[in-house]
C-alpha cells in the first residue's frame, strides 16, 4: 500500500511539472507575442508619421505650384489678357486672344507680340522668387528690383517699366522650387501643306515655342540664365502639335495656335537632409519620376 501511494504521489508530482513547463512555454510565448506585436505597431507608427509628412510635403508642392500660377495670371490679367488656369495640370494656358499665331506661322499675331512683352515682365518679377538660383538672393532682399530696360537694346514688343517692380518672396510659406518652366507650343488641326520651312504640324508647334522662348528672352535675358538645383537652365521649349488641342470646335481653331506654360517643380533643397528611410527613399524617386 504504501508503494502504490508512492507511486500515485511519483505520478502526481510528474503532472504538476509538466503543466508549470507548459504554463511557463505559454507566457514565454505570450511575452514574445507582446515584445513582437509593440515593435510592429513602433514601427507602423513611424510609417505613418512619415506618411504623413509626404502628404503634407505633396500637398505644399500643389499649393506652391498653384500660388505661381495665380501670381502670374493675376499681372497678365491686369494687362487685360484672356488665360485660363488649370491647377492640376500646373499648365497657364495662353489662348483666348492671349498668344495665337496665323494658320502656318510661328510667329505671334502681331497685337499679340505685345503680350509676349507682358507675359516676360510678369515671369521676370515672380519666377525668380521660385528658382535655386535666385531664392537665396531675394531672401536676402537682394536683387529685388526690376529697373527700367535700355529701350534701344531690346525689341519694340517689350514692355519698359515706369516703375520699380518688386514682389514679395514668400519662401517659408512656399518652399518648394522651380525645376522647369515649358513653354509649349500647340497648333490647330489644319496640316502643314505648301511650306517646306515645317515638315509637320508637330514641327510647327516646336518652333511657336521656341520663338515664344526667344521673344521672353530678348526683354528678359535674365529669365534664360535662371537655374534649377542640378544647375539646369529653368526655362525649356516643347511642342505637341495637335496633340492638345484647347478646343475641338472648328470655329474656335486660333484658340488652338497657341502657347501653354507649364510648372513642373522640385523639393526644397533641405527636405532630405536627414539620412532617408526606405519610404523617403521611394517618395525622392517619385518626385524625380515626376518631373521627367
Amino acid at each position: 500500500m504504501i508503494s502504490q501511494s508512492k507511486e500515485l504521489s511519483d505520478i502526481g508530482q510528474g503532472d504538476q511539472n509538466y503543466l508549470a513547463s507548459i504554463s511557463d512555454v505559454m507566457a514565454a510565448l505570450i511575452f514574445v507575442f507582446i515584445i513582437m506585436l509593440a515593435l510592429f505597431a513602433y514601427k507602423l507608427s513611424n510609417v505613418t508619421e512619415e506618411q504623413t509628412i509626404v502628404t503634407e510635403r505633396l500637398t505644399a508642392s500643389d499649393e506652391t505650384r498653384e500660388h505661381i500660377l495665380g501670381e502670374i495670371a493675376k499681372r497678365l490679367e491686369e494687362f487685360g489678357m484672356n488665360v485660363e488656369v488649370l491647377q492640376e495640370q500646373g499648365v497657364l494656358r495662353l489662348s483666348k486672344n492671349a498668344i495665337n499665331f496665323p494658320s502656318g506661322s510661328e510667329i505671334p499675331i502681331p497685337d499679340h507680340q505685345f503680350n509676349v512683352g507682358r507675359l516676360a515682365q510678369a515671369l521676370a518679377e515672380v519666377v525668380p522668387c521660385y528658382v535655386s538660383s535666385h531664392r537665396e538672393a531675394l531672401i536676402a532682399g537682394l536683387d529685388m528690383e526690376f529697373t527700367e530696360t535700355d529701350t534701344e537694346s531690346v525689341p519694340s514688343y517689350c514692355l519698359s517699366a515706369t516703375r520699380i517692380l518688386t514682389y514679395n518672396c514668400e519662401a517659408q510659406k512656399h518652399p518648394w522650387l522651380l525645376e522647369t518652366l515649358l513653354i509649349e507650343g500647340h497648333t490647330d488641326r489644319v496640316p502643314v501643306i505648301g511650306d517646306r520651312r515645317f515638315q509637320d504640324n508637330l514641327e510647327l508647334s516646336s518652333m511657336r515655342a521656341a520663338t515664344v522662348y526667344r521673344m521672353i528672352a530678348a526683354c528678359e535675358p535674365r529669365i534664360e540664365r535662371m537655374r534649377n538645383s542640378e544647375n539646369v537652365p529653368v526655362l525649356s521649349t516643347s511642342g505637341y502639335g495637335f496633340t492638345r488641342p484647347a478646343t475641338r470646335d472648328s470655329g474656335m481653331a486660333d484658340y488652338n495656335r497657341r502657347i501653354d506654360l507649364r510648372l513642373l517643380l522640385e523639393p526644397p533643397v533641405d527636405i532630405f537632409s536627414s539620412p532617408e528611410s526606405n519610404f523617403q527613399e521611394k517618395f525622392r524617386r517619385r518626385i524625380g519620376e515626376e518631373s521627367q
